[in-house]
């Protein structure tokens, strides 16, 4: 049997694209805000962008994910979606400005009020460009979604970065985000003309609510689970120690953003196509396995094996700690990227009630563990986190196998490349370093260790599998073949 599969290449591509831009002008953001603000003045707006994060995934009720996954979809599905979309949004924009005060009093910092009432305003705004990127998504149209990520972290840094050199302080990130999510929304509406009609059908929105809700809460208690240990800190050890994983956690996100994040993004729209045919499901989940970890492991364990240096380069005296919180992280990448395939395999198949049940047993799991030894300190709880995320994973394998027909040898054999290159080229690295600190600067170690752990890994991985070059190949000879098609 001939098995159809969905193209991989030129939503890939631009989806990279779009990673690489708006990570390195975020994360540039980022580092100079953490230098300018110092461990407890940043760790304060950690605590409140933690908490609209939080917030910020469920407030869309998951309708985003729904008009995805929705296998049609017509013009009064989207009026009713947007709508619905932009109330919620509304709602939650009115009860944190209320809260903020609350929530300042739990985490026993009165300032975060007048900053969490600031950034509210994100909940009002995001809704406006939702639908419209999900309708881009929907149809693959990644090329418009790149461009509307890079003019949002274009507008992020435009603001964000001269208000933290004119000593604007936390108000520096609360500018940032606030112009990242309004011009979302512009290049959004340019990228998709599409004006909602004000009409709302009541079958059609209670049938996203009805998918969209489990993912909404899922995905609200799937970042709970991730970041359990900056809320429990932030609870009962204080802004220093969220500042420490904050920072860790980002650089771990930017690499996420950069070498997962592409594959994330297509995932369920890509797998979606693919459901009515469990073989074209199977090759294309599998493919998506081989290449995310060939691209996404030796990225994490190679900062691993230089977390050291990274931070006394991008974030100086005082930050050493976070070099314990990226080599944590990063011991996770295998559970990661096991993890979220599976639940955007699941989720494609419309188990989106499956999904929700899942991820509340990860977040049981892992808060109840962070609870319980937050008081051998923030490390301890970060380990406990890595270590929940393998145990969960027999689990999730027995998902995948029930509602896709997908087997874990079958996912380990297009894994076993990446990761045994990745280990060995760690290790490598992990040697030559040790034996040149002292001797050469951190900038200088970075220089000669980077590109010797890519040459270490690029050639075990090839001794042990050479068939990703051609998988490579063929996916960059369909791209051109499609756009001179279209041309």
């Amino acid at each position: 049997m001939t098995v159809t599969r969905p193209a991989i290449a030129s939503p890939l591509i631009w989806s990279t694209a779009s990673s690489l831009a708006t990570q390195a002008l975020s994360f540039l953001t980022f580092a100079i805000l953490a230098r300018l603000l110092g461990a407890s003045a940043f760790g304060l707006v950690a605590l409140a962008a933690l908490v609209i994060d939080l917030l910020l995934v469920v407030s869309n009720a998951g309708i985003n994910e729904a008009v995805v996954q929705r296998r049609t979809l017509t013009e009064e599905d989207a009026d009713t979606a947007f709508w619905t979309n932009l109330c919620c949004g509304l709602l939650f924009c009115i009860a944190t400005i209320a809260a903020a005060p609350l929530m300042a009093y739990l985490f026993g910092q009165p300032e975060l009020t007048a900053i969490v009432t600031a950034l509210a305003t994100i909940f009002a705004i995001t809704p406006l460009a939702a639908i419209h990127t999900a309708r881009l998504t929907r149809d693959l149209k990644f090329r418009s979604v790149a461009m509307r990520n890079i003019s949002a972290a274009l507008a992020g840094a435009a603001v964000g970065l001269p208000m933290a050199f004119a000593g604007y302080g936390v108000w520096a990130l609360v500018g940032q985000r606030i112009a990242a999510a309004l011009a979302m929304v512009v290049t959004a509406w340019a990228s998709l003309p599409w004006l909602p009609r004000l009409r709302f059908h009541r079958q059609s929105c209670a049938e996203m609510l009805r998918f969209g809700a489990y993912i909404g809460i899922s995905g609200t208690l799937n970042q709970i689970n991730i970041r359990s240990a900056e809320v429990i800190s932030g609870a009962l050890v204080g802004p220093v120690a969220v500042a420490f994983i904050r920072a860790g956690s980002r650089i771990v996100e930017v690499l996420n953003q950069i070498t997962y994040m592409p594959f994330q993004q297509i995932a369920m729209p890509v797998l979606t196509r693919s459901t009515h045919d469990l073989d074209a499901l199977k090759s294309t989940y599998l493919r998506l396995s081989r290449l995310s970890a060939f691209i996404m492991f030796p990225a994490f364990l190679g900062t691993l094996a230089l977390a050291g240096e990274i931070v006394a380069i991008v974030f100086g005296d005082g930050w050493e700690p976070v070099a314990d919180a990226i080599r944590i992280f990063a011991c996770a990448v295998v559970a990661s990227q096991m993890n979220n395939l599976i639940i955007a395999a699941i989720t494609a198949m419309g188990q989106s009630r499956t999904v929700l049940s899942w991820t509340s047993t990860q977040i049981v799991v892992g808060v109840a563990a962070a609870v319980t030894v937050h008081g051998w300190g923030w490390q301890a709880m970060l380990i406990t986190g890595v270590a929940r995320g393998y145990l969960i994973l027999p689990y999730g394998f027995h998902l995948l196998r029930k509602h896709a027909d997908i087997h874990f040898v079958d996912v380990l054999a297009s894994l076993r490349p990446a990761m045994a290159s990745s280990v060995f080229m760690a290790l490598v690295v992990i040697l030559g370093v040790n034996a040149c600190q002292g001797q050469l600067p951190p900038m200088a170690i970075v220089t000669i260790w980077l590109p010797a752990g890519a040459v270490f890994y690029f050639a075990t991985y090839f001794w042990q599998d050479r068939t990703i070059i051609g998988q490579l190949r063929d996916m960059i000879t369909a791209r051109r073949a499609r756009s001179a098609t279209a041309g």
